[in-house]
């Protein structure tokens, strides 16, 4: 269970944003693909799913409320479909700008299913400070379920070989900021039994298993509320110790002009 944990620095952000989500004056937001205002929230990349293959129309509407209430920018990422590694370097490019614009520990990612497979790649190469992933396909090599559903040509459609899908599954490979998997133990589309063995492999990435199946958060919105809380509560301390880190090195500076 998920305690909920006010967070005092973002309490303004919040009431704004369920208020008045559209206006810019409680901090930077999303206008036009681009970001205004003085950028003093943390920035959160949301990456659909579909299979690499479609877009996701509900992605936004069910996530988007809920990264403004918990203090986020969001960021919508669109990245190539039907091209698995041309995704992959859409996503990571976007979190590399994001990175220099916002500052390296400022940005977040939240993706599901596909989605979540590409988050999960950010925070193993550590592009962004941590994220979330629903029911992301950890394991491309082991995964069946899109054989049945679209074909035994789903990979070679996606631009992909054996070695390619070794490279590109989060399993395996080092992961070096938080993740958190949220997985239905009910999900036909992406086995719990993959994002059990990928959580017991790595010490940062940890694991919700739930009530439902591959769309489960749909059915219980509450979970992306919970991750986009815990992603919150990350960016707080994140933001807190860079602030010390400052405070500490401008006291040090001072100290050596007054000697």
């Amino acid at each position: 269970m998920i305690r909920r944990r006010p967070l005092i620095a973002l309490a303004a952000a919040l009431c704004f944003a369920l208020l008045c989500p559209g206006i810019a004056s409680a901090g930077p937001q999303e206008s036009n693909g681009g970001v205004i205002g003085p950028g003093q929230r943390p920035q959160l990349l949301l990456i659909h799913g579909g299979s690499f293959l479609f877009e996701d129309p509900e992605f936004e509407p069910l996530t988007r409320a809920a990264a403004l209430a918990a203090g986020f920018v969001p960021h919508y990422v669109t990245y190539p479909l039907a091209n698995l590694p041309a995704a992959v370097e859409r996503v990571r490019a976007e979190a590399r700008r994001l990175r220099e614009t916002f500052g390296v520990d400022r940005v977040y990612a939240y993706g599901a299913s596909a989605g979540g497979t590409l988050a999960a790649l950010l925070s193993g190469e550590e592009l962004v400070s941590a994220a979330v992933a629903k029911a992301p396909v950890s394991d491309l090599v082991t995964w069946t379920w899109p054989l049945a559903a679209y074909g035994a040509n789903y990979w070679e459609t996606l631009g992909v070989d054996l070695a390619d899908r070794e490279r590109l599954s989060p399993i395996r490979r080092a992961q070096r900021a938080p993740l958190l998997l949220i997985q239905g133990r009910a999900d036909n589309v992406v086995p719990p039994s993959m994002n059990e063995a990928f959580a017991a492999v790595y010490p940062r990435v940890s694991l919700w298993l739930v009530a439902g199946g591959h769309l489960t958060e749909r059915a219980r919105p509450f979970l992306v509320t919970r991750a986009m809380e815990w992603l919150a509560q990350i960016a707080t301390r994140n933001a807190e110790a860079a602030a010390k880190a400052k405070s500490d090195a401008e006291k040090a500076k001072n100290a050596e002009s007054t000697q």
